[in-house]
């Protein structure tokens, strides 16, 4: 048996011996190749960085070519606004250091000056400025409530609907629309009258007279639906039922804004409008009235008259020159109300944008 066991068993242990080296021949092979393998990946994933930052700087190079092509566009088409815009930021940084003298006086001029005329306005502002620079108060030489609240495009618009191009009518203008009180305009030649009917007539605007039997169930239907409503011919004295809506007497219940109007309350629309005239030239109003509107005073002036009657010489004697300058008027009057808009577009757009503004 030993004969037999022993040369098997010595075998044995020279194949066991033999597979051994083989395996750690195949161990090492196989370590090699996980080396070759390890370095392959490193290689493709360098190839990987290599080609993604090579498509980096390509979208990199093509963003950097549509920004240049768009600053020069931005550039080219800015240029011509940069000498406006740098003119304009000066004076606005000038007009900004008068600011508190020409906003005081300028709603000194809405609560007072409206009654008197033009030339008692000026020398009523002239004083104030005076007193103003005497107190230390910053204030424009020159200060006019046309030059602090009046807006070019829109006063070509009113001129447009038939108010006066004079300084006095410009002024009464601005106290229609910018005081806090409904205007009483005492208005003797119907300029008022009928600049507030063209102006308003795109509103729906509703004339009527204190003497009307059904004036206060206009007046209401108005206050409802927000249209503004004008009251012609009245005397020194108001009717009393108009006394909520000359007092602004507003108020909320349960979410909705009411107005007391005779012994109803009515739906109250911020777009609602009240005008009042009278065609006396002098008329006299107690306090009680003035405190509750503002009265303008809408007598024409001597370069309003002028004005008007070099209007109505030309429309008769040449109306094809009337014409071409009320075409001219209106062209310039959009063309105005369209830069005001462009220009406030693109100041608005570089305020607001975020990140580049080459890339929007």
């Amino acid at each position: 048996v030993a004969k037999v066991v022993e040369p098997k068993r010595k075998a044995l242990k020279a194949a066991e011996d033999a597979l051994a080296e083989t395996m750690a021949q195949l161990k090492a092979a196989q370590d090699k190749l996980q080396a070759v393998k390890d370095n392959v990946a490193s290689l493709e994933a360098q190839l990987q960085q290599a080609m993604d930052d090579q498509q980096s700087l390509k979208d990199q190079a093509e963003l950097t070519v549509q920004r240049l092509a768009r600053a020069e566009k931005l550039t080219s088409g800015l240029a011509d606004e940069q000498v406006r815009w740098k003119d304009t930021a000066d004076e606005i940084g000038h007009q900004t250091s008068l600011l508190v003298g020409d906003v005081f006086l300028s709603a000194a001029c809405i609560a007072y000056f409206g009654a008197f005329t033009g030339a008692y306005r000026e020398e009523l502002v002239e004083k104030w400025v005076r007193r103003c620079q005497e107190l230390d108060i910053p204030v424009s030489d020159d200060c006019s409530l046309r030059g602090v609240l009046a807006s070019p495009v829109e006063v070509r618009d009113w001129n447009m609907w038939g108010l006066p191009t004079d300084s006095v009518s410009v002024d009464n203008g601005i106290l229609v629309t910018r005081g806090k009180r409904w205007p009483l305009m005492i208005d003797p030649q119907n300029q008022a009258n009928a600049w507030v009917k063209a102006m308003e007539t795109k509103n729906a605007l509703k004339v009527i007279k204190l003497t009307d039997g059904n004036y206060l169930r206009t007046l209401e239907s108005s206050i409802r639906v927000g249209n503004p409503v004008l009251v012609e011919d009245i005397g020194e004295t108001l009717d009393p039922a108009l006394e909520p809506v000359l007092q602004k007497a507003v108020f909320t219940q349960n979410g909705r804004t009411l107005i007391r109007l005779g012994d109803t309350d009515v739906d109250y629309d911020p777009n609602f409008k009240f005008y009042l005239t009278t065609k006396m030239p002098n008329p006299h109003y107690l306090p009680e009235v003035c405190i509750k509107v503002t009265v303008i005073n809408f007598t024409v002036t001597i370069k309003g008259l002028e004005d008007q009657l070099l209007g109505d010489v030309v429309r008769k004697e040449r109306p094809d020159l009337e014409e071409a300058k009320d075409r001219l008027v209106v062209s310039i009057s959009n063309d105005k109300k369209q830069l005001q808009e462009l220009q406030d577009k693109i100041l608005n757009m570089l305020k607001e944008s975020e990140g580049n503004i080459l890339d929007d």
